[in-house]
């Protein structure tokens, strides 16, 4: 058994395209969570039009707003995660061609 399948082995950082791939898939579960919420916040202000001249109507329409500007800031958090995780791609991408190369004028010899 090789060091590499050793149980006893030290666990190596994930590489980049690793960390992308889980990072991807919170993101996304974090969208599908905004979503919803805007889902739900959208409801609230299109029934809350219905009663405009109800006071419960206006605190309603107050309270949506409040969620869809915390909503904002979460949609914009997600964007950014989304642009690291990009980063990470593309390191990956750049390492990879980097060895393709490697291995190519290795061969050449």
């Amino acid at each position: 058994m090789d060091a590499d399948t050793s149980s006893d082995a030290v666990a190596e950082p994930p590489k980049p395209i690793e960390e992308a791939a889980a990072r991807t898939s919170q993101v996304q579960r974090d969208l599908a969570v905004a979503e919803a919420e805007l889902s739900l916040t959208n409801t609230v202000l299109g029934q809350s039009w219905q009663q405009q001249d109800a006071r419960e109507g206006r605190e309603d329409v107050r309270k949506a707003v409040q969620q869809n500007a915390a909503i904002e800031e979460k949609v914009g958090d997600a964007a950014e995660e989304l642009q690291e995780v990009t980063e990470l791609l593309q390191e990956e991408i750049s390492e990879r061609e980097r060895l393709e190369q490697e291995l190519e004028r290795r061969a050449g010899h």
